[in-house]
């Protein structure tokens, strides 16, 4: 992806394999927020690592993918146990954005999106609940945000 435009976000990424390849939810917020703690509880769900507490945020062409900065590559930090090692993915396509800052307190909230890199990227809010890692899960593995408008 040479030439490409790329940010870096404070996030942590995983990703699930659909039929349509690879879909990544990166879930941003400030320390202490439960980025890692998200993503483990995905990774034991079957998502693999993308990158944790800095995802390098890449666009090609219309596409939004997520990498790690080479550094801290295949690495998850767990407060209370430190660095766990994780094979991680490179370079895959993000289907949504959980911002960890923001509490949803609607039932059924609006479709929201998020702009990075120029690409609007279907965005949810933390929720408050034990299920919410398996609803993330389920909401990637069902592609439902193609029904938020977000690109396949």
């Amino acid at each position: 992806m040479s030439g490409a435009a790329e940010t870096l976000l404070h996030a942590s990424a995983v990703a699930f394999e659909t039929t349509g390849g690879w879909h990544a939810i990166v879930a941003k917020g400030r320390s202490g927020s439960g980025k890692s703690e998200l993503a483990l509880n995905l990774m034991a769900m079957g998502a693999r690592l993308v990158a944790d507490d800095q995802t390098r945020m890449t666009r090609d062409g219309a596409s939004l993918f997520a990498d790690c900065p080479a550094p801290i590559r295949g690495l998850v930090e767990m407060r209370g146990i430190g660095l766990i090692a994780a094979a991680p993915l490179r370079c895959v396509r993000v289907s949504v954005l959980v911002d960890l800052d923001v509490t949803e307190d609607m039932r059924m909230p609006p479709r929201r999106v998020t702009t990075i890199l120029g690409v609007d990227v279907p965005t949810l809010h933390k929720v408050e609940s034990r299920a919410f890692a398996a609803a993330l899960r389920q909401y990637v593995l069902s592609q439902s945000w193609l029904d938020q408008g977000g690109r396949p």
